[in-house]
């Protein structure tokens, strides 16, 4: 399951770094299709390491508490 969460968060990564990549480049360089899917995977990603991160923080303070 580790190695599992580790791919996701990989992906997660190249897509933010290719859509920061792609934006810098412009569309006209870049295929607009393949500029979206790869915006939206960067945007669940996002949504992703937030959920994963606030949850790992909440975790911390309830079995503190």
């Amino acid at each position: 399951m580790q190695a599992l969460k580790y791919i996701f968060m990989g992906i997660g990564i190249i897509a933010i770094a290719l859509f920061i990549i792609f934006i810098i480049l412009g569309v006209k360089v870049v295929s607009a299709v393949l500029m979206y899917v790869v915006g939206a995977i960067a945007v669940i990603a996002i949504i992703g390491f937030a959920i994963y991160y606030l949850g790992k923080a909440s975790g911390k303070r309830s079995s503190t508490d």
